[in-house]
């Protein structure tokens, strides 16, 4: 098994150039990396980013792909959609990660089957991209959250999304925390029905909310999910993602080394 950490969350306090420098000497050999996509000098400092990784021997393995449910990109996503195909592109990641969940709320009254198509009519080309790009689109495994149905919260309408496309080039990225907040002690065996479709991983931990925590810190049954992932025979990476940067810059060292413990320690 091998090993990557989403890297833009970690550089809060030390910089991207320590932070892989911290996790290269950890034993992390692959990143899960997106560029700041609403900055139009995004390309620039991308490229800097990735001398950065060459230097350290580390290899992109994922971007994520930017999503709008907290309206956080506005009338901006569309831009930073294709910026981040781009960005996979250049880079050579093997996977975009992806939310299935775009919905529009104020004008549509939600159904799974309208939420279906109005993210079929987003991603279709995005996935025929990557199909020509030898790279793939990976949906993210989500949780119903603000009071409203999210689309793809369930396994069997991820399923059927990844399954619309009819392509090699749409598969699951299973993320543990969100499957966890979502599916409880059923997300090892929600994982089954997803099976080979899971390609690339999200691995953070938490006790029922979305807390992104080291794995081990929480209360997921990691046995039983290494149960389930070992049945379909799981052969990705396994790359662990945090989502807040509120460790001091003097932990940052010993946070790194220990979510590499972590994680070896659960997959062997």
């Amino acid at each position: 098994m091998e090993y990557g950490i989403a890297i833009n969350f970690l550089t809060r306090g030390i910089g991207l150039a320590r932070a892989a420098e911290l996790v290269a000497k950890a034993g992390f050999k692959y990143l899960d990396y997106t560029p700041a996509l609403k900055n139009d000098d995004w390309k620039s400092s991308m490229r800097e980013a990735q001398k950065i990784f060459d230097a350290n021997g580390l290899t992109v393995y994922q971007t994520h792909a930017p999503f709008n449910r907290y309206r956080q990109y506005g009338d901006t996503y569309g831009v930073c959609l294709e910026r981040c195909a781009e960005a996979t592109e250049l880079m050579g990641a093997k996977y975009m990660v992806a939310h299935g969940d775009e919905f529009d709320f104020d004008n549509m009254t939600f159904t799974p089957e309208a939420a279906l198509e109005y993210n079929r009519k987003i991603f279709l080309p995005y996935v025929e991209r990557a199909e020509r790009g030898g790279y793939k689109i990976a949906f993210e495994t989500v949780f119903d959250d603000m009071n409203k149905r999210r689309y793809t919260s369930r396994a069997d309408e991820l399923l059927d999304l990844i399954l619309s496309f009819e392509s090699k080039a749409s598969v699951c990225c299973w993320d543990f925390g969100h499957a966890h907040v979502a599916f409880g002690k059923k997300a090892p065996e929600r994982a089954l029905r997803l099976g080979k479709l899971i390609e690339c991983t999200h691995l953070h931990d938490n006790a029922g909310n979305d807390s992104h925590q080291i794995p081990m810190t929480g209360d997921i049954d990691w046995t039983a999910t290494k149960a389930a992932f070992d049945t379909f025979g799981y052969s990705g990476i396994m790359s662990i993602e945090y989502a807040h940067g509120s460790i001091p810059a003097e932990l940052k060292e010993d946070y790194i080394n220990l979510s590499i413990k972590t994680a070896k320690y659960i997959w062997g």
